[in-house]
């Protein structure tokens, strides 16, 4: 039987292939003289056949003793690499290389024993195996962690969560300190004294969100980040969990993560903001309702347009108000309505009774100007057109409702009756005849009896008088 082989899972190559996982992960902890019985041995895989692929052959060619190759065959074996099959005569089978992630990086001898031995000591409900230890070596030694406050955490977790902690908590709990840079003992040694202190006010907040236990390291990090670094005081996030039916330690960590970023800390500020808060998704439900409209999650009504509508010192019963009068008008969705809430704004109509006000003073314009039309004898509905012309003739122009009503009656039977208005009221207002004596008698002068038809004629209007005409929309009242 040869010395050395291969595994039957790696292929025979005219060379000696080494794995880079072992160059980099392997080699650099390992002893000079290990490292050449491992290249040795790897190359005689090639030759299982030949004569020298013996130890013996291996000693004298290294100068290394039967014994030390043993004693490194044992080092490679315990990193999985290789398989002693026989010690006498020795027989060593070659392993695939697979990364441990760093895990399996071998130590100087001797450099962890005290370490080693404080573990088993604390963690005396099982024994560790070497991968165990070889992961408390890694955080130690990538996250610069001191080893005696390696230890005192593991103690620690221990206290949580009995000797037969696992490994794994424990490695999350020492990353999580170092995430925070805390990472010497004495650094340790503050930070359990702060969680310790704070372990009655803790276990109260679970008890208000109905969680019948001890708190776990997360959530004891989680306390100290509302306190030390919010601000938050514990009668405050007792409030804050005694509110919350559901959601558990991440439900209150978002709420009370939203408090700090809006700057509220007190109870009443609190307290006034959820308020606030249910009153916005009241008037969201109420809202969609009147328009005709349905949300499954009103989250992203209250957000874009509920909390914006607020702001601007609306009230729920005004709103709900806007969006009747939106619906009657055939503005049938949130977008429509966050437009009319911007031209009451603009209008400074804010309060439910400015806007009951504002639009009864425009159902007067409107009674007027349906009187105008059926002057003219034009029986229809009152348009948006009517109100700009209506507000030329009376605040540009200055003509009272009853000369206007004069106009309107001398345009009977023309072929465009607000088109003839315009033009008589143009020419009065041009010649300054705004008096109902003045109107009589240029609408009873040839030069308006004699026209044969109406027309529509071009008119040299002013700068108020175009602005006026081709009002913004949002200046156009409805």
């Amino acid at each position: 039987m040869a010395f050395c082989s291969y595994s039957s899972s790696i292929n025979e190559d005219g060379y000696t292939l080494v794995d880079n996982n072992f160059i980099g992960e392997f080699m650099p902890q390992a002893p000079a003289n290990y490292v050449k019985v491992y290249l040795y041995g790897l190359s005689l895989c090639s030759a299982p056949n030949q004569d020298y692929n013996t130890a013996d052959s291996a000693s004298a060619l290294l100068s290394i003793s039967e014994d030390e190759i043993l004693a490194a065959y044992e080092y490679w074996q315990e990193l999985s690499l290789v398989q002693i099959i026989s010690k006498n005569p020795l027989e060593v089978k070659y392993l695939p290389v697979r990364t441990h992630s760093g895990s399996a990086k071998i130590r100087a001898k001797g450099k962890y024993t005290d370490f080693n031995k404080q573990v088993q000591d604390i963690l005396t409900g099982r024994m560790i195996k070497p991968i165990e230890y070889n992961e408390y070596y890694n955080i130690i030694e990538s996250q610069h962690f001191d080893p005696d406050a390696l230890v005192m955490i593991i103690k620690y977790c221990t206290v949580l969560k009995g000797e037969n902690v696992g490994y794994n908590y424990i490695l999350a709990v020492a990353k999580s300190f170092a995430g925070e840079n805390i990472k010497s003992a004495e650094a340790v040694e503050k930070k359990l004294l702060e969680q310790e202190k704070s372990t009655l006010q803790i276990k109260q907040v679970l008890d208000a969100l109905g969680l019948k236990r001890s708190a776990d390291i997360e959530e004891r990090n989680a306390y100290l980040k509302w306190t030390n670094t919010f601000g938050f005081t514990h009668p405050v996030i007792l409030e804050v969990a005694k509110s919350l039916k559901n959601g558990g330690v991440s439900k209150l960590d978002a709420l009370l993560t939203k408090y700090y970023e809006q700057h509220l800390f007190s109870t009443k500020e609190i307290q006034e903001y959820s308020e606030l808060r249910d009153q916005m998704f009241e008037t969201a439900k109420n809202v969609s309702r009147n328009l005709g409209l349905y949300y499954q999650n009103l989250e992203n009504v209250v957000e874009t347009y509920v909390s914006s509508w607020f702001n601007m010192g609306y009230l729920p019963e005004t709103l709900e108000l806007i969006s009747n009068y939106c619906f009657r008008n055939s503005l049938r969705s949130l977008e429509s309505m966050d437009e009319t809430v911007s031209r009451f704004f603009k209008l400074g109509l804010v309060s439910e009774q400015a806007i009951n006000q504002y639009t009864s003073e425009m159902a007067q314009v409107d009674k007027k100007i349906k009187e105008v039309l059926e002057a003219c004898e034009l029986f229809r509905n009152v348009n948006s057109s009517d109100r700009s012309f209506y507000k030329i003739w009376t605040n540009s122009w200055n003509f009272d409702h009853d000369s206007i009503l004069l106009v309107a009656k001398k345009a009977v039977g023309k072929t465009g009756p607000i088109a003839y208005m315009n033009k008589i009221l143009s020419t009065l207002h041009s010649e300054n005849k705004h008096s109902e004596n003045d109107i009589k008698k240029y609408l009873n002068s040839s030069a308006v009896t004699s026209s044969k038809a109406p027309q529509i004629i071009e008119h040299e209007y002013s700068k108020a008088d175009l602005e006026a005409l081709f009002d913004s929309l949002d200046d156009i009242e409805v």
